[in-house]
This record gives structure tokens, C-alpha cells and sequence, in this order.
């Protein structure tokens, strides 16, 4: 019952999450670091009230793996939040940032030398073939905005391009 319970709250929860993100994001487009900064501190802070007992308990890994880790993460957000800006939808920005599928599985073939069944290819195969999908179809989506004039209708269109162009280009990487 508390599996069923952990997945009730927290299926809403990321879905009201993005609801709100994608809300605040449209009306301030400036908001999007200070909303990846907030839980940042407050993690931090509250890592070291109560995990860290005020810098009193020893960690149990060297504090610079960890600000390794935390700075890499934090920069991956900021870049995520970058690609707000470029007239990217938010479902397609959510397909992309879960789309690691491939990079993963190309680094644990390289470091741990695991191998997959053929199933487990075919299925990273086709998310690719979904996300490439999606990003396709979501030109639709920039280029039938009514309400803007021809002249902001092409620069939104370029802008989403040069959007499309970065995410592509990470998704080349990713396979490669």
C-alpha cells in the first residue's frame, strides 16, 4: 500500500511541477534559474542542519567528488533552463531531457562492459526515432502561431530552429 501511495503522490506532484514551471516560465522567461537555484539552497542548507549535524559528522565521501557531482548537475539545469528560452515546448524539452537513454547505455557498454539483448537496442532505437518524431512535429507547432506578424512569426521560427539545432546536435552526440 505505501508503493501505491509513494507513486499517488508523486506522479501528481511532478506533473502539477511542470505545469507550474511551464506557467512561469511564459509569463517571466527570466524565472527559470532562480527556480533551479531555490531547491538547490534549500537542499543544501538543510543538508547541512540536519544531515551534516552544522559540519560536525564527517562525510561519508570526500566533499570534493560531491561539489563535482553538484556543480555538474547545476550546470546541466542552467543549460536546461537556456533551452527554455529558444520557443521549445515544454513536453518536447521533457522528452529531451529524459532521452539519455542512448548515452547511458553507450557508457556502460565502454566502462562496464555490459552487453544488451537485441530487445534492449530495439527499444533505445525506437525512443530515438520518437524524440526525432516529436522534434519534427513540434515545428508545426511554432510555426502556427496566428497572432504574430509575418516578420516575429519567421524570427519565433529561426529562434526555434537554432532551439531544434542544439537539441539535435545533442542527440547526435548522444548516439555517437
Amino acid at each position: 500500500m505505501s508503493q501505491l501511495l509513494a507513486v499517488g503522490l508523486v506522479f501528481p506532484g511532478c506533473c502539477s511541477n511542470v505545469i507550474f514551471l511551464e506557467l512561469l516560465v511564459r509569463k517571466h522567461p527570466g524565472c527559470g534559474n532562480i527556480v533551479t537555484f531555490a531547491p538547490f539552497l534549500f537542499i543544501a542548507v538543510e543538508g547541512f542542519l540536519f544531515e551534516a549535524n552544522l559540519g560536525r559528522k564527517q562525510p561519508s565521501i570526500p566533499i570534493r567528488y560531491y561539489a563535482v557531482m553538484v556543480t555538474m548537475f547545476f550546470t546541466v539545469s542552467l543549460v536546461n533552463n537556456y533551452a527554455l528560452n529558444l520557443n521549445i515546448t515544454m513536453p518536447l524539452h521533457m522528452i529531451f531531457r529524459s532521452g539519455s537513454l542512448i548515452a547511458n547505455m553507450i557508457l556502460e557498454i565502454i566502462i562496464l562492459k555490459k552487453r544488451y539483448s537485441i530487445f534492449k537496442y530495439t527499444s533505445i532505437a525506437l525512443v530515438s526515432v520518437g524524440i526525432f518524431i516529436c522534434t519534427s512535429m513540434s515545428a508545426k507547432q511554432v510555426t502556427s502561431q496566428s497572432s504574430l506578424s509575418e516578420n516575429e512569426g519567421f524570427q519565433a521560427f529561426t529562434w526555434w530552429l537554432r532551439g531544434k539545432k542544439i537539441f539535435m546536435s545533442y542527440w547526435k552526440n548522444s548516439i555517437y
